[in-house]
């Protein structure tokens, strides 16, 4: 999976996974440690979060490497289930999660292939943050590194439990919005996206999430494959 997909697949998983706080505020104790707590005040963050449509910068830093590559583009998320993230510069590129598979585009390629949505993130570490504030802790340590109330501004830490894709994810936080994701994988590379014209609970078109492929490309299906795999 290229580092683009890996990051797309995480962050979507992170921001539609949840219920409603109101259901995870009722699974917690009443007398909890910092840690159930500021893993609880994240995710009140994140299933607060329905729509959220932004566009990003995406710096990814190699290992030994001081020059970052740089991507452009738009980003959205309806939950339940649906997200499209496309990419402008330095190539096109659109990934489309419709609810049941996930689409990516290239028309450099002339190319889309279609995978098992359900399938595919099911293999993202981040899923991981499901429906509860216990699950969460099960598979982060969650850290809130720093707090602002004057600037609204939140800075934390999730440090995989269990190895994974990624050794620390560092979310960023502004006003209830999610501004930055700072990732560190297990390779050494560093991945950093920030988002800005962030638009959140606004209404979205499903248009936007609904891919045809045009005529004359070829169409790599692999749901069926992505499923017994999944099994």
């Amino acid at each position: 999976m290229n580092r683009l997909k890996s990051f797309l697949i995480l962050s979507c998983a992170l921001l539609i996974g949840f219920k409603s706080y109101a259901q995870d505020a009722a699974e917690v104790p009443t007398s909890t440690s910092k840690k159930q707590v500021d893993a609880k005040y994240l995710s009140q963050i994140l299933s607060n979060t329905m729509t959220f449509e932004a566009d990003f910068e995406q710096n990814v830093y190699r290992e030994n490497s001081d020059q970052p590559e740089t991507t452009l583009g738009r980003f959205l998320i309806q939950r339940p289930n649906h997200f499209r993230w496309g990419t402008k510069q330095p190539f096109e590129q659109a990934i489309i999660a419709d609810g049941r598979a996930l689409w990516t585009y290239d028309p450099e390629l002339e190319q889309v292939t279609i995978q098992d949505q359900q399938s595919v993130l099911a293999d993202s570490p981040l899923l991981l943050l499901t429906s509860s504030v216990e699950k969460l802790l099960l598979a982060f340590d969650v850290q809130q590194v720093e707090s602002n109330e004057e600037q609204k501004r939140q800075l934390f830490s999730l440090t995989p439990i269990e190895p994974g894709l990624f050794e620390s994810v560092h979310i960023l936080i502004i006003d209830q919005k999610i501004t930055e994701f700072f990732l560190l994988d297990t390779l050494g590379g560093r991945t950093s996206v920030v988002f800005s014209n962030i638009k959140l609970n606004q209404r979205l078109s499903l248009s936007e999430f609904i891919f045809t492929p045009p005529e004359g490309i070829d169409v790599i299906d692999s749901r069926a494959i992505d499923r017994q795999q999944a099994n």
